[in-house]
């Protein structure tokens, strides 16, 4: 896809921005798979998409990429966490802002838009064919429950790219954790895991999603002291903390600003 100079301007001042960062893998990958990484609020998209060395597409939230009062209510919530401030006008007219510049970007970014609905199987399909492609997929899938100082727990669903992909191509599609810490400017890959198409799905999803949190989670306490950046700030828990541990109401919320959009 050739990128906009939209998108490269934003491109350049982020490189402008956010000083190199430096992977390392434990083993090598040799074969197109799928990374799982810590969100480090908005660092570790970006160190992702600048610097990870594969060539891969990120999994984004679809209402970050939708535009208009989607987009808005996405921006409002979800990167200025909008109910918990005193003074909410300032913040809605900023997340017009957001939702005006961010959807080009994301658009333009090739990523992989991830829907709340029955649309996901757009997501699977679009998966499985970018690894098909040679192509790696890089997913945040940490979810608002907290694990430890490092990491969230992590959302499950992912974990079935496994068997869709064993159905299309007969072999094991490999999860590698990733650690992505700002200070420093780190990028650490752990080994990875393989799904195992002898193992009832459910089972794979809690293995294979408690061996990354804990990969994650391990390699952060490895490397040099240095303060973690969360998933969510303590502001998301105080304003949102019904929602620790039914993320999906979080989302039903953000997309009843788009009742067209969510009825799709």
């Amino acid at each position: 896809m050739k990128k906009s100079l939209y998108y490269r301007f934003f491109y350049r001042l982020a490189r402008i921005t956010f000083p190199r960062a430096q992977t390392s893998f434990e083993v090598q990958p040799d074969e197109a798979a799928v990374f799982v990484c810590n969100h480090s609020a908005i660092r570790g998209p970006v160190m992702m998409t600048l610097d990870f060395p594969r060539i891969h597409r990120n999994w984004v939230i679809s209402c970050s990429m939708a535009g208009g009062k989607l987009s808005e209510s996405y921006a409002f919530h979800d990167i200025l966490f909008g109910n918990s401030r005193s003074f909410k006008a300032p913040y809605k007219l900023l997340a017009k802002l957001i939702a005006l510049a961010l959807p080009p970007i994301l658009r333009n970014d090739d990523s992989i838009p991830v829907y709340h609905d029955r649309r996901i199987t757009e997501t699977f399909r679009n998966s499985i064919k970018t690894l098909e492609e040679g192509k790696d997929v890089v997913i945040f899938a940490e979810s608002p429950k907290r694990y430890s100082e490092y990491v969230n727990e992590l959302q499950r669903g992912f974990v079935d790219l496994g068997a869709m992909y064993y159905k299309k191509t007969g072999k094991a599609l490999k999860f590698y954790p990733v650690y992505i810490e700002k200070k420093n400017r780190k990028i650490a890959v752990g080994e990875p895991i393989s799904y195992d198409t002898d193992q009832l799905a459910k089972k794979q999803r809690d293995a294979i999603c408690e061996y990354l949190r804990d990969g994650i989670d391990r390699m952060a306490r490895n490397m040099e002291p240095h303060k973690p950046v969360l998933f969510l700030p303590q502001r998301w828990y105080d304003a949102y903390g019904q929602y620790e541990d039914d993320f999906y109401g979080y989302w039903k919320m953000i997309y009843s600003a788009d009742t067209s959009d969510s009825n799709k």
